[in-house]
Order: structure tokens, then sequence, then C-alpha cells
């Protein structure tokens, strides 16, 4: 490639819209570099949007952070950041605080959700969306778990819209994006840092007037999950009491 036609590259590359994905991690030294390798290697196929992947490190106590380093070294479009304090919340509202992307994602880590969602999410927020989320619960999706987590699930959603008065579907589906204006204007009023966040991140995306556009996955149910059913069912009802007595709609930007 000649000089000129390089630049010619590089000029069209920032016409492009960006896109940043991020990866939660909480010790996934056995996962992470698998992971990364396969959604790098799908994104590739997709230039049609500047890609960057955040590594985001909720203080590993494994060699997550080592491998993470290393991944960031041999791919230009990955980046390791440390987060000295365990939580999926902080991991996600540090990466996204931080980012200048136009479009802001994150998935789990064992890439349950189907990557072509990813694509048809991106798609949406370039099209004017203000945020794109997975639902496992449409009827078109194409989910594999346990029946104790399907139950699980159909019945926190349920009551979710019963005590909050919400019509988002399903709030835990580890694959949520939006536009970059739009989550970091939602970010100040969430009040948790571990797995409620993405509840509480709807709630306050709806409650704030933004359009949530809700598409069917296909999902596969990580048998090595970290999720604690019912310490995660009892935090979540905490957080549900919490949105539905004290929110924060009316401090808007209190809340770091």
């Amino acid at each position: 490639m000649t000089g000129k036609e390089n630049l010619q590259d590089q000029i069209v590359r920032k016409d492009r819209s960006s896109a940043l994905v991020v990866l939660p991690v909480y010790n996934e030294e056995k996962a992470l570099r698998q992971s990364v390798k396969t959604l790098t290697s799908f994104l590739s196929d997709y230039d049609r949007y500047n890609w960057k992947i955040v590594i985001a490190d909720n203080n590993s106590q494994d060699s997550t952070g080592e491998i993470g380093r290393e991944l960031e070294k041999e791919n230009p479009i990955v980046q390791y950041l440390h987060i000295p304090r365990k939580g999926r919340g902080i991991a996600l509202r540090t990466a996204w605080e931080q980012t200048d992307c136009d479009f802001v994602s994150y998935m789990d880590i064992d890439l349950s959700t189907g990557l072509d969602a990813l694509i048809r999410a991106v798609d949406l927020l370039n099209k004017g969306a203000d945020i794109v989320v997975g639902n496992r619960l449409d009827k078109t999706s194409n989910v594999k778990r346990c029946l104790k987590r399907e139950f699980v699930s159909r019945s926190y959603n349920l009551v979710i819209k019963t005590a909050l008065g919400t019509h988002f579907q399903d709030a835990h589906c580890g694959f949520k994006t939006g536009r970059r204006e739009v989550v970091q204007k939602i970010l100040p009023y969430i009040e948790d840092n571990e797995w409620f966040f993405d509840t509480e991140f709807l709630f306050y995306g709806e409650k704030l007037g933004h359009g949530i556009v809700e598409i069917p996955v296909t999902w596969v149910e990580d048998q090595d999950t970290k999720a604690k059913i019912f310490k995660d069912a009892y935090d979540d009802l905490r957080g549900l009491y919490r949105l539905r007595f004290h929110n924060n709609l009316d401090k808007p930007g209190e809340k770091t």
C-alpha cells in the first residue's frame, strides 16, 4: 500500500462511527483469551464501524490482568483497563464514562449472547435509537438455559414491571448498548455498582424519556457462571425497593 492509499484509508476510517464493546471481567483467566479472539475475529468482518474492545478488569486476583495486557499488545483495537474494585457495575461505569466512542455496549465474557446481536444493535443506534438491549424473553429468541433460571428470570422481570411501572422485558440479559451521550447522561443517576446496575440503567433510561429497543437474541447459558441466584435475587429486591421509594429522578447529577 502506498502512502497516499494509507492516508485515504485513514480519512475513510475517521468518517466511520466508532463503537465500544466492554467486556467486564473478574477472575476470567480461563475464558478471556479465547473470548477476545472470537470477538475480534468476528468484528473484522464488519468494518463499517471503528471498533474498540475494552477489557474492564474489576480487580481480578488471578492472571486475568496479565492476559489482558498481553491481548492489548497483540491487537490495536483492544485496551486493558484495571479497576481496583470488584463489581460489574463499576467496571461498566468506568469504561463508559471514559470513552469518546459514538456507541457503547457490553457483553458478558462468556459471549452467551450471539454476536450477530451486536451488529444489529449498533446498526439501530446508528439510525438514531437511544438504547438497544437483548431480550431473551422475546418469542423469537433462541434461548438455552435451565428451567430454574428461566423461572427466576421471568418472575424477576414481572416483579420489576409491577413494582416500577416499567415497560422493558428483560433487565438481566448480559448485552446492552446505547448512544454515548445518552448513556453518559444516565450514569450519574445509578447507585449500584454490581449486578443491579443493569436494572437501574434501564429504569433511569426509560424514566428519563429515552427509547429502549429490545431485540431477540440467541443466548446459551454459561454453566460456569459466577451469578448466585438467591443472593442476586435478594440484592435485586433491595434495589427495587430503593428505586420504588428512594430513586434519584429528582436529584439529577448528584450521584457518581
